[in-house]
């Protein structure tokens, strides 16, 4: 019985969970937000943390270059290069996120 139970559950909270990730999408394109957009950029800083915005700031640039409006979108970066001693700090950031047209 309380393995019954328990799937149901587990079904229930499945089911629920689902239907909230398929709507959240929607709720975007209903407010005009339709285009993906996505660019990647170089940016790099004497420190890790001015390197990281460097290169994250730009990848959101070269997107708002191309969309008149769009969300703040998801950032994936990488570090590419630290010279030795740490002096240099190159980063790899590719921007994704929804547009107006």
């Amino acid at each position: 019985m309380q393995k019954e139970n328990r799937l149901r559950r587990l079904v229930l909270v499945s089911a629920v969970v689902a239907a909230g990730l398929a709507t959240t999408p929607m709720a975007a394109h209903a407010d005009g937000y339709d285009t993906p957009r996505s660019a990647t950029a170089t940016g790099a800083g004497s420190t890790y943390a001015a390197g990281y915005a460097a290169a994250e700031q730009r990848a959101r640039a070269a997107v708002l270059a191309v969309g008149h409006d769009c969300d703040s979108g998801t950032y994936q970066t990488q570090s590419t290069y630290v010279s030795p001693g740490g002096g240099t700090w190159v980063f790899q950031s590719t921007h994704h996120a929804m547009c107006v047209d």
